[in-house]
């Protein structure tokens, strides 16, 4: 993907026509993702919103020298972390150099010291997981902190410990209670981030507390591994992303048809179990628009 990143100074060192670069451009041929730097069209637009954010900062962030650290949302992307809602315009760092933030129009260069340890990531210095997540979950509500912070837990890239250390350190700064009620209810056991979404959704809306990822039956053979469990009124809740039909890797070398028919028979299954009562179902779409989430479960009894 960033062998596809075309910088004009670059063409211009290596004895190449800058002129041919902005006549494509101009024919479309070429996007512009920063000032002096192009990706083709056809990549661009076969990239998703990550990678092209990942594009945008590799772009960006050379131009501001040695000094400055990808941070916030711009280190996640550059580790692979999902994110609620558009990944932002501009890139993020931080810049030891500067009193105050400035906001352009490819950067949000953001003063202040780095604060913790520096790593290295396809050669730029990037702010460490917990560093970024703690800065970016200042900025989000609390679905798009669960989002981001469960999945730092289930992969290892973080602990709770590590991230109540890191907000510690800034108690007063804009966006920290936010952060300490995402970090109180992150949990590792999450395993996408529309479950974290739907967790958040359940949360606000007053309904009780599920546990997450149960074993059915609790012993002998087993018939699944649901998302969401309410014991106290039988129901069992599940996140029904469309990746499962569409991406060829959960397939498993079935086909989508297959998979309806699987999950019908896995969902007859967990009926039949002593104990479960109801089996609520619900999409991406569900859970952003909220209302059809919160009605679904307690239409089947979900307190």
């Amino acid at each position: 993907m960033l062998e596809t990143l075309i910088r004009r100074d670059s063409v211009i060192r290596s004895g190449g026509d800058s002129s041919t670069i902005e006549r494509d451009a101009r024919r479309g041929l070429l996007r512009r993702v920063a000032p002096g730097a192009y990706v083709p069209t056809p990549v661009w637009q076969a990239l998703t919103a990550a990678e092209r954010h990942v594009i945008r900062v590799h772009a960006v962030v050379p131009r501001f020298g040695d000094e400055v650290v990808v941070s916030h949302e711009s280190a996640l992307a550059l580790r692979g972390f999902p994110l609620l809602g558009d990944w932002p315009e501009r890139v993020h760092v931080i810049d030891p150099r500067r009193h105050r933030d400035k906001v352009g129009p490819w950067a949000h260069q953001h003063a202040g010291p780095v604060g913790d340890e520096v790593d290295v990531v396809d050669g730029l210095r990037v702010a460490v997981p917990r560093q970024a997540a703690v800065d970016a979950v200042r900025r989000h509500d609390l679905a798009g902190g669960a989002v981001i912070l469960d999945h730092g837990l289930r992969t290892g890239a973080f602990s709770r410990a590590e991230l109540e250390a890191v907000a510690a350190r800034r108690p007063g700064v804009p966006g920290s209670r936010r952060a300490a009620a995402a970090i109180a209810f992150a949990d590792a056991r999450a395993d996408s981030p529309g479950e974290s979404l739907s967790r958040a959704v359940i949360h606000l809306a007053g309904l009780s507390k599920p546990e997450l990822q149960v074993r059915f039956p609790r012993g002998g053979s087993l018939v699944g591994i649901v998302d969401f469990w309410w014991p106290e009124c039988g129901v069992i809740g599940e996140f029904d992303g469309e990746v499962k039909y569409r991406d060829a890797r959960p397939r498993r070398g079935r086909t989508p048809e297959q998979v309806v028919i699987d999950e019908k028979r896995r969902e007859d299954a967990l009926r039949s179990l002593p104990g479960v009562r109801a089996v609520v179902r619900w999409s991406w779409a569900d859970a952003l628009r909220k209302d059809p989430l919160v009605a679904a479960l307690r239409r089947a009894g979900v307190r």
